[in-house]
């Protein structure tokens, strides 16, 4: 087949420099689908190129150039959409074109019908009610365009999570939504433990990711553990309000704030080396990090909720009940204390990563999408 894939954004080198869990599944899978099809990927572009290679793989940068956003930012945005959509004019033979994300989706199911193509959307989360709730009043353009596309005649949704499909079958008719995992590219590093007991996490300084949570509970372990460490990884718009939570509570001899850090290597070296990974977060599609944490053999602990508890099999970490820091605090301490759990935690998983390869999954994808053409 010949597939277009439609995706804010996109590496613009082997060495995976982006900055969410949803362009590292489009990465993958892009390069994945690449081995059996011809595949083109629209993106906005940052940086001088407009066209480029990744392996077999055929980039397009569509709109201004312009950074990494999470929320706001409409007018290149709608640049990017537009731009994107005009792209029909250079295309042919387009058997299939994916959406990746609420931005693209529409982007997507307009592209097919100026193609006369197939469409897809790749989903990681149904955010229908919870928009404003999870973004502020930027969230009323995803909204917006949520509704617009469960109204739309899209052929297949593909949910990265049994969860999301069960929230898309309340939208769409089941007969069109199926469950594909995300691949988990598994890294192979090689680095010690920190010297002090250290906690690692890894996302988008956001609401919804509750590191604030993760912060308040260093609070707590210093009671106990006062040389305890923890390196945050990410940047986004409540890095400052974080920063002075941390500073609030005096913990600046113990709380690290690393920001964006360019190489996904480097960010599984901090992930590897730590004594545990921490997801606090109330919202996910998948929680990649955390099978690549099990990979690593690092334990985990995170949010209570249930595409984390798919993702991870359950095993390899401890839960807490979303947003008590107070839990989360008892969950971490369980682990750095008790070298028996954390042995049996490494081993459950390193059992738990086996489904997510590359093979597995790439196998069950392409199925999904040649389904559409039976």
């Amino acid at each position: 087949m010949n597939i277009c894939i439609v995706t804010e954004y996109f590496p613009h080198s082997e060495s995976l420099d982006i900055k969410g869990g949803v362009e590292v599944c489009c990465f993958n899978e892009a390069l994945e689908l690449s081995k059996h099809h011809n595949v083109m990927v629209l993106t906005s572009k940052e940086g001088k190129l407009d066209t480029f290679n990744i392996q077999d793989v055929r980039v397009i940068c569509c709109g201004e150039d312009r950074g990494y956003v999470q929320k706001g930012s409409f007018t290149s945005r709608l640049k990017f959409m537009k731009d994107a959509v005009n792209q029909h004019k250079t295309l042919e033979d387009i058997d299939l074109v994916i959406g990746y994300n609420f931005i693209t989706y529409p982007v997507a199911y307009k592209l097919a019908k100026k193609l006369n193509s197939k469409v897809a959307l790749r989903y990681h989360d149904v955010w229908i009610g919870e928009w404003t709730k999870n973004m502020g009043i930027t969230g009323l353009f995803g909204e917006v365009l949520e509704r617009y596309i469960f109204k739309k005649d899209i052929d297949l949704y593909v949910a990265v999570s049994d969860y999301t499909r069960e929230n898309l079958n309340k939208y769409v008719d089941n007969t069109r939504t199926l469950t594909v995992h995300n691949i988990v590219d598994f890294p192979i590093i090689e680095s010690e433990k920190y010297e002090k007991p250290t906690i690692s996490c890894v996302a988008r300084l956001v609401e919804y990711k509750r590191v604030n949570d993760l912060i308040k509970a260093i609070s707590i372990i210093r009671e106990e553990i006062p040389n305890i460490q923890c390196k945050i990884i990410g940047t986004g718009p409540e890095e400052e309000n974080l920063k002075k939570l941390s500073n609030q509570l005096g913990l600046d001899e113990n709380i690290e704030f690393l920001g964006f850090v360019e190489e996904h290597d480097d960010v599984m070296r901090i992930v590897n080396s730590s004594d545990v990974f921490c997801l606090p977060s109330i919202v996910e599609g998948f929680g990649i990090v955390i099978i690549e944490a099990q990979s690593l053999e690092t334990p985990f602990v995170a949010a209570r909720i249930p595409p984390v508890l798919e993702s991870s099999g359950q095993k390899g970490g401890l839960f807490f009940e979303p947003k008590n820091h107070n839990e989360l605090a008892v969950q971490i301490l369980k682990i750095l204390k008790d070298k028996k759990l954390y042995k049996n935690l490494q081993k459950e998983g390193l059992e738990n990563k086996n489904n997510y390869t590359k093979e597995v999954i790439g196998e069950k994808l392409n199925k999904a999408y040649e389904s559409l053409f039976n």
